[in-house]
């Protein structure tokens, strides 16, 4: 209705069961099954793959710089996303009594999801631009990590800002006679300012971030067409070249199509709903929005496998802490005792070729966990014949 209208072309948060009480609106419990599990898979991939690059970033001393430090922002603010956007958003979708989760979460809430989507967006574009500076002027001043701090302090403060006129429009409001909670953002009487505020936020949060990246990355693109490396290329330093223009090609295309793609259904949604919302099937319309959504939020699962798997770095640092983690766990020494009858038993050591066997009348199996040494000491107090043992 004019002046009453709920959400906004920024909007980030689908609708809950409150907007039910068109008669008309598609069951979309019937879609459970299938959009749960979409969205478990988002929230699990997401927050693990982000985590892994805050740990990369956070163990790797060398890695503190200032691309990664952004790389860093984006990561945790992906990760946030997912924890207050996925189980929220699902809940609120699914559940007939509405919002549950009590009047000072419904602010909380709707503050922290819009403001990690735009830091998400705003770090993604100041990756571009510092990517751009450092490859197209290489000979400029480089980015200083207290200028990385500020700008980091100043994308979130941003966010914070441009999420403000939505947070203070929102609303909880008890419908204790039809037994539901809605948590929804209403501008009452301001629908002039209220498609403003939509179409501002639409610009600045979606049009002009992907514009910057897209200019960012044809111009990096640009001049790593033009370099030459001085003196006679031998034919394998030519095919090296080549893969490495390749590969930056690729990751362009994926980062500026993902970012693009992911964003662009919950964008035409809104704007459509906001334009006429007859536009939209009344009765597809929750499932339609909450599949825009599901669409938005695997963004956050798409960047640590840009940012991470396709770069080189990101991945060597990561094997190196896998493989650290694996040859922790080699070097101890866990005994496995496994009894056949009651008469002897098989003890075998994961440290080859450690291997204790044959033992007699053993009274107890457990599974421990200390040096060799101590191994030995328990097994010949506790058995009476000779324990036999390679080393």
């Amino acid at each position: 209705m004019e002046g009453n209208h709920s959400g906004s072309a920024g909007s980030t948060q689908p609708s809950g069961s409150g907007e039910r009480t068109d008669g008309h609106i598609y069951e979309v419990a019937t879609f459970k099954p299938l959009i749960i599990p979409c969205y478990v898979l988002v929230l699990v991939v997401g927050v693990f793959g982000n985590y892994l690059l805050l740990y990369v970033i956070c163990r790797t001393r060398k890695m503190h710089n200032v691309t990664n430090f952004f790389i860093g922002n984006l990561a945790f603010s992906d990760m946030l996303m997912c924890v207050t956007c996925v189980p929220f958003s699902l809940a609120y979708a699914f559940n007939p009594r509405g919002w549950v989760f009590g009047r000072s979460m419904c602010y909380v809430v709707f503050l922290i999801q819009p403001v990690t989507v735009y830091v998400s967006v705003f770090t993604l574009t100041a990756i571009a631009v510092d990517r751009y500076y450092a490859t197209v002027h290489p000979l400029k001043k480089r980015t200083t990590v207290s200028t990385c701090v500020s700008v980091l302090i100043g994308i979130w403060l941003l966010s914070c800002g441009l999420v403000a006129p939505a947070v203070t429009h929102t609303y909880h409001v008890e419908f204790k006679d039809e037994g539901f909670t809605i948590c929804e953002e209403f501008w009452l009487g301001q629908e002039k300012e209220r498609r403003v505020y939509a179409y501002s936020t639409l610009l600045v949060t979606y049009v002009l971030p992907l514009s910057a990246v897209f200019v960012s990355y044809l111009c990096i693109t640009v001049k790593l067409k033009k370099c030459v490396a001085p003196g006679n290329r031998t034919q394998d330093q030519a095919g090296i070249h080549q893969a490495r223009k390749r590969k930056i090609f690729r990751l362009v295309a994926l980062l500026v199509s993902a970012f693009a793609v992911c964003w662009l259904p919950i964008h035409v949604f809104n704007v459509l709903r906001d334009i006429d919302i007859n536009l939209i099937n009344k009765h597809y319309f929750l499932l339609i929005q909450l599949l825009c959504h599901l669409c938005a939020m695997s963004s956050s699962c798409c960047n640590p496998f840009l940012y991470a798997w396709l770069h080189d770095r990101f991945g060597a640092e990561l094997r190196k802490c896998f493989s650290a983690v694996a040859a922790k766990l080699q070097n101890q020494c866990v005994m496995l005792v496994f009894f056949f009858g009651s008469e002897c038993c098989t003890v075998y050591i994961n440290d080859p070729p450690c291997f204790v066997h044959t033992i007699q009348k053993l009274d107890f199996g457990v599974t421990f966990n200390h040096n060799k040494e101590s191994y030995i000491s328990m097994l010949l107090s506790t058995c009476k014949d000779e324990i036999k043992y390679s080393t």
